[in-house]
């Protein structure tokens, strides 16, 4: 499983290449810290989630940081702010 990081001024957001992405308040965190939110792939926009549900583009491409920053952009405050619920863990 990969993880990258992405970094807003509205929030942090890790992806992970096995099918989700976690929402972080823009400040500096340290291990064990829970996401503000946890979201599925698909949430990024058409192309980012394969058929197996794991991330269908590589880690490093532009189009995956696009689309992150497009999300970002339109739902990151919210996000961090727990107005998403708290996502795919069960309790949104």
């Amino acid at each position: 499983m990969a993880r990258t990081s992405f970094s807003s001024p509205a929030s942090n957001i890790v992806v992970s290449s096995d099918g989700y992405f976690d929402v972080y308040p823009p400040v500096s965190r340290s291990g064990g810290h829970k996401p503000a939110y946890r979201g599925e792939l698909a949430e990024l926009g058409a192309g980012i989630r394969g058929t197996d549900a794991r991330l269908a583009v590589r880690p490093d491409s532009v189009a995956l940081a696009d689309a992150v920053e497009a999300w970002s952009a339109v739902h990151g405050s919210a996000a961090v702010r727990g107005e998403l619920g708290r996502g795919r863990d069960g309790t949104a």
